[in-house]
């Protein structure tokens, strides 16, 4: 939103204003207790139930366990669903619908129960191959009826909060006994992990290793090759912990700033994965974070251009023309905003930085109240992770 106040009223004498008055919060609905009891039902009658966890369903992780967990349902998770079950969870799906192992999940499933998503292209259809096909019924909880309408039509729609409808639909289900919904999410989480090149699983291991080292980390991710490994494969500890420009209109430089807003609003430790080539969109923000001291980390993905869209003009025998870009040395820049700067040689050193503790390790008070910029190379002709580097912000 962007409200534009012309300067004069700006300066006018607002004394003769009555003052502000608190109003309360309109409750958020619920589902009619008739359209909970036929969702039951149709839960009741499935053999082979999944769930679909989109960003509407984020408030809902309590619920959407419990009633995964009564109907031994794995739970496949857009990119805004990550982390409505966490890590490791058995019956956790924290990989893209559009997926061929995620879409045969979704397609021998006899019932889908989709939360909070609204089966956008960009989730379920990013390589443009139609998507996954729903054979069996359909359950959608969302809070707009319209959207609920929308697309394939539902056996059953719970025009709802998302926690509300999950915690009335998992009252009314009786627990089952565990079958074959955590073989059935194995199978489509290694499918999936399987189907990544290697770049592509470079860019997932280092996601896994900065979750892995800092708990509670919020992850910001911009147009990079690990964020769209992330897209299709990262398993979130709890939600809102991953979001990205990667999907949708794919705002180069969008991660940075992102990140630095983040950190200021959850106080958790906060890093923005971004490329050489979205950075210097955004890259005063860097000055940004430095002035307001805040311990941001950025691990910087140096490909040495546009990568991704020269891999993909490749691919498709397009001769690739403006994605070979300059790529300035990011440890001068570093170092001009008043940034210590360090290079690393392997991933292993991520964890314990060169002459230091890991930040996760360090007590409070222990902080030198500085955030880190990590650099990532991979050099022309390579694939997966050659050489990195990296860069100490101040806080």
């Amino acid at each position: 939103m962007h409200i534009e106040l012309p300067v004069d009223l700006l300066t006018a004498d607002a004394s003769a204003l009555p003052p502000a008055r608190k109003r309360p919060v309109p409750s958020r609905p619920a589902a009619e207790p008739q359209a909970v009891a036929a969702a039951a039902a149709l839960c009741t009658a499935a053999l082979r139930p999944i769930i679909l966890a989109g960003g509407g369903a984020a408030d809902a992780a309590v619920p959407m366990r419990r009633l995964a967990e009564a109907l031994d349902a794995p739970v496949i998770m857009t990119v805004n669903g990550r982390g409505v079950l966490p890590a490791g969870h058995p019956l956790g799906v924290p990989c893209s619908p559009a997926m061929e192992a995620t879409r045969a999940l979704i397609e021998t499933a006899d019932l889908v129960i989709a939360a909070g998503t609204e089966f956008g292209p960009t989730d379920y259809d990013f390589y443009e191959t139609g998507g996954a096909r729903i054979g069996g019924k359909l359950i959608r909880i969302d809070i707009d009826a319209e959207q609920a309408m929308r697309g394939r039509p539902a056996d059953q729609a719970l025009i709802s909060d998302a926690a509300l409808a999950l915690e009335a639909l998992a009252a009314a289900v009786s627990p089952r006994p565990p079958g074959d919904g955590a073989a059935r999410a194995k199978l489509a989480r290694s499918g999936v992990r399987k189907a990544l090149n290697p770049i592509l699983r470079a860019g997932a291991h280092l996601m896994e290793v900065v979750r892995d080292t800092l708990p509670g980390v919020v992850i910001v991710g911009d147009s990079a090759q690990p964020v769209y490994a992330g897209c299709i494969d990262y398993a979130a500890t709890r939600p809102r912990s991953w979001f990205c420009s990667a999907t949708g209109y794919g705002t180069l430089g969008y991660a940075l700033p992102a990140a630095t807003g983040a950190l200021i609003g959850t106080g958790r430790p906060t890093v923005c994965l971004i490329g050489d080539g979205g950075i210097q969109f955004t890259l005063p923000e860097l000055g940004s974070a430095r002035e307001a001291e805040l311990p941001l980390i950025v691990l910087l993905w140096n490909n040495n251009g546009y990568g991704e869209i020269k891999s993909y003009m490749e691919t498709r025998g397009i001769e690739p023309i403006g994605v070979d870009i300059f790529t300035p040395d990011f440890l001068t820049i570093s170092r001009g905003f008043g940034c210590e700067a360090h290079r690393m040689k392997d991933h292993r050193e991520l964890p314990a930085p060169p002459g230091g503790r890991a930040a996760a390790q360090m007590p409070h008070g222990d902080r030198d109240r500085r955030g880190r910029l990590y650099c990532g190379y991979q050099r022309p002709g390579r694939t997966g992770l050659t050489r990195r580097r990296r860069v100490k912000t101040s806080r």
